[in-house]
């Protein structure tokens, strides 16, 4: 059963229910023992007033003789045993009287028998089991009726009860069906009650982070948008240079730069897709990786590249560290830092990676053990008051070398703050930028 309110007014249902069932059968059972201890009662007072009355034979005087119309009947025995009285001579006792309460059978039927001495006399006072239990009953449902009613109506209190409890709760989803796929203002909590209030908290929070993401996916599609527009604005031109060639010089520098146009188109779609993976909550899962294993394979990966530019990129410190991230984005991580300083490192120029472990304290001062990725460059560095918008999407400073996409430090911070790790942007010993990345390493890895 899905509907929290049919549950609700099952389930109180159900308790409302057999309370009442218990309470009446309670009742029921209590008001038999009453009766019956009522009936004992009678049975001694009549016995009493018997003995107190004119002791006279045959009939005690019309007073005192009881009726028909109750079942009693009443015996009296002599000293010497012999009955010497009897009101319904057709309805004989034992006689053999014990004296007190008995339970005796007469005849197929039970009675209830109470016996007392009296001025040397015994008298017996009696009642057909069948008829005490006729009347018990009958007093018995009498004291439970009341619950026949009362039932139905607290079933309807308790169905009245759970539609006004949950009303608030219909009241705040009608609220949002009415509300615009787009609106993302946070709900008031101060109207609901006060056990619906998290709940609202957690939607205001919910409502936060959506609009975040909105905002952040709308500025994304803008913003390729706007970048996509260049390069395959370029390529066009380059088709139709190309296709006006009129020789095969001309047609050679045409494919050429058609060529080019493509690889920087390719890089950028390859960048976008990256970033929009990193950004869509959609990413690989975390895992142990080598951070030395990472680093040789990043600069496989840009080794044409290194070669091409004439640019001697190499591994410097080469200490093994294990470090949580997600195996494929931290290849990305270092493949772009790697390739950044190779782009902006001029011919001849350098670019050392290290890779260490180190102990430092820990953010509760504890010594905490620390992976260390460092890329260095000989190139033209970044200026202090520039290093933190390098970390924009699309950003590019004014003397970016050509083929550039600007993402690749936005994909790089993504991937950092996955693998909750830290970058600090520094000033290289060999005059260029210096990228560090610190990740917190693996215990018992080497």
């Amino acid at each position: 059963m899905k509907s929290l309110r049919a549950r609700l007014l099952l389930l109180l249902s159900a308790a409302v229910t057999i309370a009442a069932l218990v309470q009446a059968v309670a009742v029921f059972h209590n008001a038999m023992r009453e009766a019956d201890a009522v009936f004992d009662y009678h049975l001694q007072q009549l016995a009493l007033s018997l003995a107190s009355g004119d002791m006279g034979l045959p009939g005690f005087g019309p007073n005192v003789s009881p009726g028909n119309d109750v079942d009693y009947v009443v015996q009296v025995w002599a000293p010497d045993g012999k009955r010497i009285y009897v009101s319904r001579p057709r309805s004989d006792l034992p006689s053999q009287a014990v004296l007190g309460y008995t339970n005796v059978q007469v005849g197929g039927e039970q009675w209830r028998v109470y016996s007392m001495q009296a001025g040397g006399r015994t008298i017996q006072v009696g009642q057909s089991t069948a008829t005490r239990r006729a009347l018990a009953l009958g007093f018995a449902l009498r004291s439970i009726w009341p619950m026949a009613v009362i039932a139905p109506l607290l079933l309807l209190a308790v169905a009245w009860v759970g539609r006004r409890s949950l009303q608030p709760l219909s009241d705040l989803s009608r609220e949002l069906e009415n509300r615009a796929a787009t609106s993302f203002d946070p709900l008031d909590p101060h109207p609901v009650v006060s056990e619906m209030q998290p709940v609202v908290r957690a939607m205001n929070g919910l409502f936060a982070r959506t609009r975040a993401a909105f905002d952040t996916q709308r500025m994304f599609v803008a913003d390729a948008a706007h970048e996509l527009r260049s390069p395959l604005t370029a390529l066009k031109v380059q088709v139709q240079m190309l296709a006006r060639a009129h020789d095969d010089g001309q047609r050679s520098v045409a494919l050429a730069r058609l060529e080019s146009g493509i690889d920087r188109a390719s890089h950028l779609v390859e960048q976008l897709l990256q970033l929009a993976r990193n950004e869509s909550g959609a990413e690989e899962a975390l895992a142990p990786v080598s951070l030395l294993d990472t680093a040789r394979l990043a600069l496989s990966d840009t080794a044409e590249l290194a070669q091409t530019r004439g640019v001697d990129a190499g591994l410097e410190d080469a200490e093994d560290c294990t470090v949580l991230a997600p195996p494929g984005g931290l290849r990305i991580l270092v493949r772009n830092l790697v390739d950044n300083a190779l782009r902006y490192t001029p011919t001849g120029g350098r670019v050392d990676v290290r890779v260490r472990c180190e102990m430092r304290p820990g953010t509760d001062g504890a010594p905490q053990r620390m992976a260390i990725l460092e890329v260095d460059d000989s190139g033209p560095g970044i200026p202090p008051e520039d290093r933190e918008r390098v970390f924009d999407r699309f950003y590019r400073r004014e003397n970016a070398p050509a083929g550039g996409s600007g993402l690749g430090l936005a994909i790089v911070r993504s991937v950092a703050e996955r693998s909750s790790a830290t970058i600090t942007l520094d000033t290289a010993p060999l005059g260029g930028l210096r990228v560090q990345v610190r990740f917190a390493a693996q215990q018992g890895q080497h």
